[in-house]
């Protein structure tokens, strides 16, 4: 080697320690100030009211590894009841993230009580299912006052060998009169029931002619809640179709979401039953395991229809998140809303544990649309519930008196089933007394 050779060969090498040098010493100054920054930041912590087994859970560390000055402290609460005492205390330990049904939105949104998100809703709204967002506007005050959270689509579950034995099969469309002769010859061939109707005379009762009422249009009130509109036509022809189906003896007599159910599924004593979505993550999947309880035989299908035109799909409601204006986080709340709801991560997140979030590109993607589950076996189950969604409209209106109102529904049901009461009767009656309820609600 020259000398020029070996000269330049030192420069060089001695330019590059240096650089190397420089580039440590930056990349140590760099660290060091997004440390010092780091620690400068408030250390905040966002309480959450939210009940157990929730797809929020799966969110949580997605937010905190993104927002690392932020820790999310879950408290399993889901009694709105308690909530609603820290509001009366002045907004003393009133948590910062709540998850409550679209009829507590209603109803604390017109109150003004609730961290307005209207900018972050109107941010989004293009890409959400436009009967959610009409669940969280507040007509009163022209504002949205909470995130809409998952779809609460109702479809038609059912085992598809059970149905295969007796001899039926679930056709392309039909109505409710179609599948109460099914579920007939379904019961005389192998004793499964194909609804659950308790007849215990509270809010559970109620249920079945809810999404029958859905499906015709129908609705407890008004969109402003100010009209009470659950015994109009449409709510006695729901009435009607539910006194067909009670009349049939083809439903178990025991409430859907109680551990009564779950048991009477495992055992193989039911066909089917129209359920909401999430019904895969908190019965399904956790509790059936072997055939008897129909491993990779249970399937979905959209609802019969209770009338020419009718949609083919229901709602059991279904969450929205909220803040209020006792929160010192407004930007950290909101942060979380728009993670967990209307970015692809968050419904990622919340679709896999078994929801339809609100999140419509999501519902356009593979992860989505290949989505398996061992009860299914290999049914693509998600192909339904995106045809729900394009079907979901948005004119059923949980406004503050939904849930008195079915109990009221409820308790004066199984009168009107055994024909003591005559239905349209019956129903001028419930609505009567929910007026007076809702007289409560208004200005």
């Amino acid at each position: 080697m020259s000398g020029f050779d070996r000269a330049f060969s030192r420069r060089r090498l001695l330019g590059t320690g240096a650089a190397l040098a420089g580039g440590l010493t930056l990349g140590r100054t760099a660290r060091s100030t997004a440390a010092r920054a780091l620690a400068a930041q408030e250390q905040i912590t966002l309480q959450v009211y939210i009940h157990a087994n929730n797809p929020l859970d799966s969110v949580k560390p997605l937010y905190e590894a993104k927002y690392p000055n932020v820790k999310l402290n879950y408290l399993e609460q889901s009694d709105m009841a308690v909530f609603r005492a820290t509001l009366a205390a002045n907004g003393e330990g009133t948590p910062d993230l709540l998850r409550p049904e679209t009829n507590d939105v209603q109803d604390l949104g017109k109150t003004g009580v609730l961290l307005d998100v209207t900018d972050l809703v109107e941010k989004h709204k293009a890409d959400l299912a436009p009967g959610k967002l009409a669940e969280c506007f507040i007509p009163a005050t022209g504002t949205y006052a909470g995130f809409p959270a998952e779809i609460g689509a109702v479809g038609l579950y059912y085992r598809e060998d059970l149905w295969q034995e007796a001899g039926v099969s679930v056709p392309a469309d039909w109505t409710w009169d179609d599948y109460i002769e099914a579920a007939k010859t379904v019961k005389g061939k192998t004793g499964a029931a194909s609804f659950a109707f308790p007849s215990s005379g509270d809010n559970q009762t109620a249920l079945l002619w809810t999404f029958v009422m859905f499906q015709l249009g129908g609705s407890i009130t008004n969109a402003d809640g100010t009209e009470v509109t659950l015994d109009d036509d449409k709510g006695i022809a729901a009435m009607e179709q539910v006194k067909k189906i009670y009349d049939a003896d083809v439903s178990l007599d025991e409430p859907p979401f109680e551990e009564t159910y779950f048991q009477a599924l495992v055992a193989g004593q039911v066909a089917g039953a129209p359920l909401p979505v999430g019904y895969r993550g908190f019965a399904l999947e956790p509790y059936v395991k072997d055939e008897q309880g129909g491993l990779g035989q249970w399937r979905v299908a959209l609802l019969p229809r209770p009338a020419e035109g009718a949609v083919r799909v229901a709602s059991i409601g279904g969450a929205a998140l909220v803040s209020t204006t006792y929160t010192k986080y407004p930007q950290e709340v909101k942060n979380f809303m728009e993670l967990a709801l209307g970015t692809m991560e968050g419904a990622t997140a919340c679709g896999e544990w078994g929801v339809v979030p609100t999140f419509l590109p999501y519902l356009a993607t593979d992860s989505w649309r290949n989505a398996r589950s061992e009860p299914y076996g290999d049914f693509a189950f998600n192909a339904v519930w995106t045809e729900a969604v394009n079907q979901f409209p948005d004119t059923w209106y949980k406004q503050p008196v939904f849930a008195e109102a079915l109990n009221e529904l409820g308790a004066q049901m199984m009168p009107m089933m055994g024909g003591e009461v005559e239905i349209a009767a019956g129903m001028r009656t419930v609505g009567d007394r929910v007026r007076d309820l809702n007289a409560r609600y208004q200005p």
